[in-house]
């Protein structure tokens, strides 16, 4: 089995995940609208690619495995679920401090935090 396809939708200028995902052997991609970001992310080694999300160009997220987002604003939500919804695959949002995520997001708590996901495999039953 090759190395699992992940995806970072709005990574914005925090690397930190995305860098560890990869040392660890993940084949990750950073989006994010604002070039200047990924244009850092590409300085830093990592896959970066400009998308918006609100028109997705779909080439980019079909064959993942997961796509995860850190602090997406709600309003953003939906459309990363979308994304998510249409190429089958796994959905993390780790929502800001408070924030209550898009409704068809479920709970879990991973080690104190408070993580929402969806998954394929879940809308499939």
């Amino acid at each position: 089995m090759g190395k699992p396809k992940i995806i970072e939708i709005g990574v914005g200028f925090y690397f930190e995940v995305a860098k560890k995902l990869k040392e660890n052997g993940a084949n990750i991609t950073v989006v994010d609208a604002n070039e200047k970001a990924i244009e850092e992310a590409r300085n830093q080694l990592l896959n970066g690619v400009v998308d918006d999300i609100f028109n997705p160009n779909m080439d980019i997220y079909r064959g993942s495995d997961l796509i995860y987002s850190i602090r997406p604003p709600r309003d953003l939500q939906p459309f990363i679920y979308d994304i998510a919804k249409k190429v089958s695959c796994d959905l993390i949002i780790k929502p800001l401090h408070g924030e209550q995520p898009i409704e068809c997001l479920k709970l879990i708590n991973y080690k104190g935090n408070p993580l929402y996901i969806w998954s394929s495999k879940m809308s499939k039953r």
